[in-house]
């Protein structure tokens, strides 16, 4: 295709860029930086990375991030490049590799509501009163426990454990731990993704809930009762405790632990290895595992 091509949809979806070149010049597809092959369209987000992959000559067309300091024969200059290349990606070269229906050796047992444009993978076990959006996608050996209702367009990734009971535990008189009944579901939102190997406890008496456009990644748990608000980010072996509320647009980096009962405000971002033991504010960020907070109005400068 010609880059006037890509032009003209970036333009249709009114995305922020500026392009230095020729728009004719025709392009067979697209490369990564580190191993770009010419003709194609690749990314480059800083000069540094430019320079460790050898400042690659003859780049026909690159999605340049505003101040990256580069100079190509063409350029799509963007502040939010990263988003601008991967939404070219997958308009013009992206295809699902899922098929609607059920898997083989899948198990749906109780209550079940899907609707005919779902795909469910193989191996997977839904008991209980379950119900899925249109469009949702659900890879291999997914567990699905009791109550649980799952929206539209959601990604649930292969090993994903959601409804069963949370860590709850009461004692007896000779101070031994009593299991806790739970009685509450799992409520996940539209446009949800879900990691692999990802639990998602069900609530103790009302639900866990998890907004729409919410990411989480592989390897978290989301304790009973926990409540992630919308267009949340939550990085691998992040562990949400029990009752914990997560304001909308916040993200938590690889690691991160929050204690329960913990509310964190809107747009909140929690570090590397943070754990939270006290409430955040909104635009509140705790980068070092000191209890310190400040002030942060866009925490995407340190992704």
């Amino acid at each position: 295709m010609r880059i006037k091509e890509i032009l003209d949809w970036l333009d249709s979806q009114k995305y922020p860029y500026r392009f230095i070149g020729d728009e004719s010049v025709e392009i067979s597809g697209f490369s990564s930086l580190a191993d770009y092959k010419p003709g194609t369209l690749t990314w480059v987000k800083k000069e540094r990375t430019y320079a460790e992959c050898g400042r690659p000559e003859n780049l026909q067309c690159a999605v340049v991030q505003t101040d990256a300091g580069i100079s190509s024969a063409g350029m799509i200059i963007s502040p939010a490049s990263k988003t601008i290349f991967f939404a070219i990606l997958e308009h013009f070269w992206g295809s699902s590799p899922y098929r609607t229906g059920t898997g083989k050796g899948t198990f749906l047992i109780g209550d079940i509501h899907i609707p005919p444009d779902v795909s469910i993978g193989c191996g997977c076990i839904f008991r209980g009163d379950i119900c899925i959006g249109e469009g949702t996608v659900i890879e291999d050996h997914v567990t699905i426990l009791n109550r649980v209702t799952i929206g539209r367009n959601c990604l649930i990734h292969a090993g994903a454990v959601i409804g069963k009971d949370g860590f709850g535990f009461s004692f007896t008189k000779e101070n031994v731990p009593r299991k806790a009944v739970h009685f509450g579901g799992v409520r996940i939102g539209n446009r949800v993704e879900i990691g692999a190997n990802t639990v998602i406890d069900r609530g103790t008496i009302g639900d866990t809930y998890i907004g729409d456009d919410t990411k989480i990644d592989s390897l978290c748990l989301i304790a009973h009762n926990v409540r992630i608000g919308k267009a949340v980010m939550v990085a691998g072996q992040t562990d949400v405790a029990g009752s914990v509320q997560i304001g909308d647009k916040s993200y938590i980096a690889p690691g991160g632990i929050i204690k329960n009962q913990v509310r964190t405000g809107n747009s909140c971002f929690t570090g590397m290895g943070v754990t939270i033991r006290h409430d955040m504010p909104d635009h509140t960020a705790a980068i070092l595992d000191d209890g310190k907070m400040v002030t942060m109005r866009d925490y995407r400068r340190f992704l």
